[in-house]
This record gives C-alpha cells, sequence and structure tokens, in this order.
C-alpha cells in the first residue's frame, strides 16, 4: 500500500472515531479524558524509575508542600466550592440565557439532577476516604491484607485502650523501655494523629482515589455546557475590549472548573511519581473510576442514551 493510501486509510479511521464510539456511549473527549489517567500513571513511573536521583527528590517529594496542605488535603472542599461558583454561574448569569430562558421545571429537573450526582459522589468519597460502616474503604483493605498501625506511644493510648494491644516484651530489659501499641481498629487518620505508623497490608493510594475521582467528577459535570463558539467569543472579547478577569470568568466559568482539574491532574502526576507502590497507586485509580462509572455511564448503557445526556 502507498504512503498515500495509508495516511487516507488512517485519515478515515480518525474521521469516524466519533460515530464508532457512540456505538459504546462514549464520547471523543470523554474517552480522551478517561484514558489520560492511565497515562499519567505511566509517565509517572516512567520518569521514576528513569529520572536522576537529584530530580527524583525535590519540593514535591515534600509531603508539607503547599500544594498538598493547602490544596490535596482538602480537596472534596475544593471540588465542591469550584462546582458551586460553577453552577452559581451558569444558573445566574445573563451570559448563560440558554439556562435561565429554559422553563422553570427544565431548570428545576437540571438542578435535581446536579444535586443527585453531587452526593452520590459524595458518598462514594466519604465511603473510601473516611468512614465505611467503621473504618473508610481503603482502610478496610488495608486492614484485610495485614496491615496494622503500629509503634503508637503508651502516651498517645490513654483511654483508647480497648482499640490497642500492647506489644513490649515481658523481659526485664524490656520493661525498662516506654511501652508501645498497635491496632487495626483504628483510621489511617487516627494513626497518623497518634504518632504511629501504617505497617503491612496492601495501602490504597487516598490520593490517587481523591484526584481521580474529583477530576473526572468536575470533567463530566462542566462538558455538558461546553461550546466552543461560547469559548471562543469570550476569548474574543475578553482580548479585544481589554476586559477583566471576572468578566471573562463569568463569561466561561469552565475556566475556573479546568483549572482545577489541571492542578488535580499535575498533583496526580507528583503522586505517581513519588509515593506509593504500583500496585498501591492501581488499586485507587480504579476506585477513582467507580462513582463516575456509576453515575455518568452506567444509565447510557441501561437506556441506551447519547454521550451527551
Amino acid at each position: 500500500m502507498a504512503n498515500s493510501e495509508k495516511y487516507n486509510a488512517h485519515l478515515q479511521w480518525l474521521h469516524t472515531l466519533p460515530s464508532r464510539l457512540q456505538r459504546y456511549r462514549v464520547s471523543l473527549p470523554e474517552l480522551l479524558f478517561l484514558v489520560s489517567f492511565p497515562i499519567n500513571f505511566i509517565i509517572g513511573k516512567t520518569i521514576h524509575w528513569c529520572g536522576p536521583e537529584e530530580e527524583v527528590y525535590n519540593y514535591y517529594n515534600n509531603k508539607n508542600n503547599v500544594f498538598n496542605q493547602v490544596f490535596v488535603k482538602r480537596g472534596w472542599f475544593w471540588t465542591t466550592v469550584v462546582l458551586v461558583a460553577f453552577y452559581g454561574v451558569i444558573f445566574t448569569s445573563p451570559n448563560h440565557s440558554y439556562i435561565q430562558h429554559a422553563p422553570y421545571s427544565h431548570r428545576m429537573h437540571l438542578l435535581r439532577r446536579t444535586l443527585v450526582r453531587y452526593l452520590v459522589m459524595t458518598v462514594w468519597w466519604v465511603l473510601f476516604t473516611q468512614w465505611c460502616f467503621g473504618l473508610p474503604l481503603m482502610d478496610k483493605v488495608f486492614v484485610y491484607t495485614g496491615g496494622k498501625c503500629a509503634n503508637v506511644p503508651a502516651a498517645a493510648v490513654a483511654g483508647m485502650e480497648a482499640f490497642f494491644t500492647s506489644t513490649s516484651s515481658p523481659t526485664a530489659a524490656a520493661a525498662a523501655a516506654p511501652a508501645v501499641y498497635e491496632s487495626n481498629k483504628i483510621t489511617s487518620y487516627m494513626c497518623r494523629r497518634l504518632q504511629g505508623t501504617w505497617q503491612g497490608g496492601h495501602d490504597p493510594s487516598g490520593h490517587v482515589f481523591l484526584l481521580t475521582h474529583s477530576s473526572l467528577y468536575l470533567f463530566h459535570e462542566m462538558l455538558p455546557s461546553w461550546d466552543w463558539s461560547r469559548a471562543r467569543a469570550a476569548v474574543t472579547n475578553f482580548r479585544s475590549h481589554n476586559g477583566s478577569v471576572r468578566e471573562l470568568v463569568l463569561a466561561l466559568p469552565h475556566l475556573v472548573v479546568a483549572s482545577l482539574i489541571g492542578l488535580w491532574w499535575f498533583m496526580l502526576l507528583m503522586t505517581n511519581i513519588y509515593f506509593h507502590s504500583v500496585g498501591e497507586k492501581f488499586v485507587g485509580l480504579m476506585f477513582g473510576f467507580v462513582a463516575v462509572a456509576a453515575v455518568y455511564y452506567a444509565p447510557r448503557w441501561a437506556a441506551g442514551g447519547s454521550a451527551r445526556e
């Protein structure tokens, strides 16, 4: 086959890709964004394995860096704030009259569906990272695979002895040493607060879960109202009339959402480079896809709807 024929065949394949994806109820933008997370994972591990040591260990390897402490540690808070701001603009700004001019019943229907999706996504975040009828899911996985909170000093255990077991040896030499305790009944968060260490077991990455879960959620909330023509018009108006950033954000609130997604994607890359084992990050990644698949894709597949619904 001549080079021109190969080129035309490849071009034709690309042109027909969106229509072929419709059979799976997935749009091309959705597919590209979904695939970006495994790519992030691969890039992160490649950098870690191939990069010189002086480049591998730097500011982002310190868990106390400002991005981790201010943003990632409060990830769902920032996700909520940005989403509330986004929908606040969408539902109230005159720049989005296509929503304001819709029938009241239609707007209320959109609002109810938005709130239900937020509730489901929040519940999944809580179940995986905060509480699931006791330990959160990520800590249950850790404990059920042999993990525990170890090396907890005796002073920290005071009042919570029922949750801990002493690991001190009964020998005379050990009796003179400070007592230490361990437990498989407390959360990883409480373990850190008690100055213990999380040992053994398979520890699914909570960071990978949160950053994946939040990014996918924000993207799928933003996508239905995205319109390239309105975006170009907003940017053109901003550049030609020296408009303010506030005016641009009111006309295109998607920029705020996209900025947070960009930060989450970058911090996910840092996590993939510096922290956790391959298996722990992979499990966190898979759990990050669960709620998005259930909320945005399962209803389409069940009802046979389109990717834009």
